[in-house]
């Protein structure tokens, strides 16, 4: 059987809306065999090409044809892929904590594993190295207020701000989580979530 035929098999028996990387099929043959088979497959339509390296088994809905993954799909699969932790930063942080409603045209990421650029249509996603101590703490509504702030600066959080980042601690699972991590934050911002802590304590009394 052909390393093409092969590979083709093995797609057709995975659930449909997976993403899949060369590096995925390199036991069935060196990198450019594989990466010639995936794109003979893209040109019979098998699988849509998202970025280079990266492809997609499409999902079809009936009514709305093609489902395609989201930038923050796709992000998390490159880092599986790449045994790297991320956090969102800069203004998605911002539009995941509902803090805007504009999807932003470069989606950043900070990372361990290396720096790097990846052009999905007419967005970016951008992975920015960062400290592995950015990267400590495990409760993901702390890294997203965190880098929120770090985004807006000091100066600049308002009321309205505080009261959203408020409700989504309020409304989190991750409340103890929460407490254990603030000291990883910068003081400016360990004052500001300790106060909105002392803020769900008294509601909650």
């Amino acid at each position: 059987m052909t390393i093409s035929k092969q590979i083709e098999n093995i797609i057709e028996r995975s659930k449909k809306g997976k993403l899949l990387f060369v590096s995925d099929f390199v036991k069935y043959g060196d990198y450019d065999a594989v990466r010639k088979s995936l794109q003979r497959l893209t040109k019979r339509k098998k699988l849509i090409r998202i970025a280079n390296g990266i492809y997609y088994y499409p999902k079809i809905d009936e009514i709305l044809g093609i489902l395609y993954p989201s930038i923050d799909t796709i992000a998390k699969a490159i880092a599986k892929r790449d045994k790297a932790r991320i956090i969102p930063a800069g203004n998605y942080a911002l539009y995941l904590l509902n803090l805007t409603e504009q999807i932003p045209m470069n989606v950043v990421f900070l990372t361990d594993a290396s720096a790097r650029k990846i052009k999905i249509n007419n967005q970016q996603i951008i992975f920015k190295k960062t400290s592995p101590k950015n990267l400590l703490p495990k409760s993901q509504l702390i890294n997203l207020i965190i880098q929120t702030f770090k985004t807006l600066k000091q100066e600049n959080v308002n009321e309205k701000h505080l009261k959203i980042v408020e409700k989504h601690i309020k409304n989190s699972d991750d409340l103890e989580q929460i407490k254990r991590e603030i000291n990883i934050a910068p003081v400016w911002i360990r004052k500001i979530i300790t106060q909105i802590l002392k803020n769900i304590e008294n509601e909650l009394a």
